[in-house]
């Protein structure tokens, strides 16, 4: 979706997410962690449809607002840290979804 319709969905979802310093993208990062659980860094950019650069870029701004920890790889096979959501990033997901609705 675009930010565009974001807006025009409903003007208090536009201000939740400048309130938050979230971007669209982040949005949709955050969304995507909320629906699907905690997953690689990697699996996520792919998931999402966001190039893994912004993913990362996306999920440091995230991590500053405390709503996504990025833990260590599992694995040394698996080097791709695993991204999840805090309590906070939960919370936060959910009340701009059931906006959304």
């Amino acid at each position: 979706m675009s930010a565009a319709l974001f807006i025009s969905k409903d003007d208090s979802l536009a201000s939740l997410l400048l309130n938050h310093g979230i971007k669209v993208s982040d949005f949709i990062l955050l969304s995507f962690l909320s629906d699907q659980g905690a997953m690689g860094v990697l699996r996520l950019a792919r998931v999402s449809g966001i190039e893994p650069e912004a993913t990362l870029q996306g999920l440091k701004r995230l991590s500053a607002a405390n709503l996504v920890l990025r833990d260590p790889a599992p694995t040394d096979e698996e080097p791709d840290s695993i991204a999840r959501l805090t309590g906070r990033g939960e919370k936060i997901a959910r009340r701009i979804i059931d906006q959304l609705e």
